[in-house]
């Protein structure tokens, strides 16, 4: 049977001052569902909606691309505290590099490595922020393939977005506690509610306060979240949102273990080998200004500002070497003072009409970005003086080396895109996608150590397109294709070339897929065969010892499976398998053929909760089981593998009236596996068994 004609429902948006609510909201309490807004909250683990793929609400099923999404039911069973620890459960993400434990530096989607994070849409990894705390977070989007027809510069993988707390008619306080077997204690205070006696201001306030221990010795931080937001719905057609958050993080940097010749296992997981009391100190406030408006039944319009600035201050000792004893490291000393201010805004206009019984549903977009960071970066010689541990018997406490290699750079990014993006009924069965974006992009790059100045100017089109048949209301088949681009910056690019800017990486990426909604709409699954290709990837320069060229070519190919949702009223699922072959097809070192760097070419997880009724109403038990293929250890192709690992996790809750209990135990077998690593020297290693133990209070 065909699809209902959706071209009359597409023509009218819904009304602006729909109220966002909470986790646990009153009944009958809805959301947008055509808005440019962002979305409410959604029960349990569904992801009928998402708006990362359009900026608009259109439901999965009409959008010829995939968005994994894990909701706040998600992040709360899997009693999450950082949404890094989300991703183990978000099919085709692949843990990257974490820098020491200080950021989500990097990650790999479908096989391809991006450091693009988003936040409500605006890029987050603008210098050096912590990983953000799951307290404010509502859900997480991973949008798979090509994102820079609408972000802008990105990697052709795919990209995640953050989707914050929003406030909510609906009067309540939530305390929340949490402790673990590594000494977690941690505090939290989710209300929201109306301010004014009319319902036109209401507002939403989390924090979240810990001191954490871990595996790792000596290794402990400390963290503060503010998150206050407040909405005022100025008309029944203009809503003025403003959302702030502040971070304050102090961590001890951590780059993991090493193997030795190549192998792992001879350390223990715990082993630290930096040095005891050195600590690393982050700050981080961010405000975003949103202004939606509705024009009338058809058109309507977004304003929003994001301004963010940060620091980061700290010392370590890292690994650099290991001597011929196999057991004596030389270490350098480090001392970093990072600051970066950024200001973007955005303005999206949106519109629905038909054309000769063609429904359009379209999205004009410009942003503006300006990045301004100052990076101070100071080492020790380590071959001059070696700071030298025994990783067997590691005798802490030396005299400090002193610093003789300074870095002191200043970095501008200014950015202007405009995009064009149109959702096109073409009959009841067939939809397209067509959008393009044009990025002028400028830097400027200043060393001020070993003085030099590296400049460049890029326009760039990034055109993506998509194509969807959906032969029953339960089915539908898609295709897409899209372009990427992504300017190679920052400190390493611009130190190996002294004064001459490197060409832009660009990407292609294309795919068939097919997805189903069963139960009712309650349950989405999805199947893609992807391809995606890029160039002008860093890789060195053989003439030239510690330069680089933009010369290099890798490419991602395989398929994923994801099942996400409701199998029943008692029963929710979030799984998925995902193979990447992830290769060099060009480099000056590397052959054709070598591995990516922490790609596995198998990773699959599945994460099942059963919550019965009747006499057992409000019990939930669940678990699950994460997998991950052999992956490359390091990028140079030495032969240096990490290990393949199957950990399973376990949970357990109670719903009583207004208060919720809930067990966790992670890696149950107390597996030892390796999440990720850079090289022999910067092997981090994966959480050995831990129990956590939560409990909240709604009022």
């Amino acid at each position: 049977m065909p699809a209902p004609d959706a071209r009359a429902e597409d023509v009218a948006l819904e009304e602006v001052s729909v109220e966002h609510v909470g986790e646990g909201a009153a009944p009958g309490t809805t959301t947008a569902s055509g808005t440019i807004g962002l979305i409410g909250p959604t029960p349990g683990f569904s992801a009928a909606r998402a708006v990362s793929a359009t900026r608009t609400a259109t439901p999965q099923m009409d959008v010829p691309q995939v968005v994994n999404v894990a909701p706040r039911e998600v992040i709360t069973d899997l009693a999450a505290t950082r949404v890094d620890r989300v991703f183990n459960y978000l099919p085709g993400v692949a843990q990257q590099n974490n820098f020491g434990g200080l950021s989500i530096f990097s990650y790999a989607i479908r096989g391809v490595t991006t450091s693009e994070i988003y936040k409500n849409g605006f890029p987050l990894n603008r210098g050096t922020p912590p990983p953000p705390d799951a307290q404010n977070v509502e859900r997480i989007e991973v949008l798979k393939g090509p994102g820079a027809g609408l972000f802008g510069r990105s990697d052709p993988g795919g990209l995640i977005n953050i989707i914050t707390k929003q406030p909510t008619a609906e009067r309540f306080v939530e305390f929340g506690n949490q402790v673990d077997s590594f000494g977690l204690t941690r505090g939290t205070i989710d209300a929201g509610g109306a301010l004014s006696a009319d319902g036109t201001v209401l507002y939403r306030f989390n924090l979240a306060a810990q001191g954490a221990g871990s595996f790792r010795d000596f290794v402990n931080s400390d963290r503060l979240l503010v998150a206050p937001v407040v909405s005022w719905q100025v008309t029944p057609d203009t809503r003025i949102t403003v959302e702030t958050e502040f971070v304050k993080n102090r961590i001890v940097f951590d780059r993991g273990v090493i193997a030795i010749n190549r192998q792992l296992g001879f350390l223990p997981l715990s082993r630290f080998l930096g040095e005891p009391g050195q600590s690393t100190y982050q700050n981080n406030n961010t405000m975003q200004v949103r202004v939606d408006h509705r024009f009338d039944d058809a058109w309507q319009m977004r304003l929003a500002t994001y301004l963010n600035t940060g620091d980061l201050e700290g010392e370590s000792a890292e690994v650099r070497s290991l001597a011929a004893d196999n057991r004596t490291v030389a270490r350098d000393r480090n001392v970093r003072d990072y600051r970066w201010d950024v200001a973007i805004g955005q303005a999206d206009l949106i519109g629905r009409f038909d054309t000769g019984g063609i429904g359009h549903t379209v999205l004009l977009g410009v942003d503006r970005e300006a990045t301004d960071s100052r990076t101070q970066y100071f080492r020790s010689n380590f071959r001059a003086n070696p700071y030298a541990l025994d990783i067997y018997a590691p005798v802490y406490g030396q005299a400090l080396p002193p610093i003789t290699i300074p870095r002191n750079n200043l970095e501008r990014i200014t950015n202007t895109g405009l995009y064009a993006q149109d959702e096109i009924v073409l009959t009841p069965e067939w939809r397209a996608l067509v959008g393009v974006r044009l990025d002028i992009f400028e830097q400027s790059f200043r060393e001020r150590v070993v003085r030099s100045q590296t400049e460049q100017s890029r326009l760039a089109a990034s055109p993506r397109a998509g194509l969807l048949y959906r032969p029953i209301p339960e089915l539908s088949f898609y295709t897409n294709v899209g372009t990427s681009f992504r300017p190679n910056i920052g400190p390493d690019a611009a130190a190996v070339t002294r004064g001459t800017p490197l060409p832009p990486e660009t990407g292609l990426g294309y795919e068939i897929g097919a997805k189903s909604e069963l139960f009712g709409g309650n349950l989405l699954l999805t199947a893609a065969a992807f391809r995606i290709e890029r160039q002008n990837v860093l890789t060195p320069d053989p003439n030239n010892s510690g330069f680089s060229l933009a010369a290099g070519g890798v490419r991602s190919q395989g398929f994923e499976l994801t099942a996400q949702g409701q199998l029943g009223p008692e029963l929710k699922v979030l799984a998925g398998y995902v193979y990447a072959d992830a290769v060099v097809t060009k480099d000056n070192v590397l052959p054709v053929g070598a591995p990516l760097i922490n790609v596995p070419r198998h990773s699959g997880s599945l994460l099942a909760v059963y919550e019965p009724g009747g006499a057992w109403k409000g019990f939930g038990i669940g678990g699950g089981v994460r997998g991950v293929g052999e992956r490359a250890g390091d990028a140079a192709g030495s032969g240096f593998v990490l290990p393949a690992y199957v950990a399973f996790d376990a949970l357990a809750y109670y719903r009583y009236d207004n208060m919720r209990f809930a067990l966790n135990i992670e890696n149950i077998g107390n597996v030892a596996y390796y999440e990720s690593s850079l090289n022999v020297f910067r092997v981090f290693p994966g959480s050995p068994r831990r129990f956590t133990g939560s409990f909240t209070v709604r009022f």
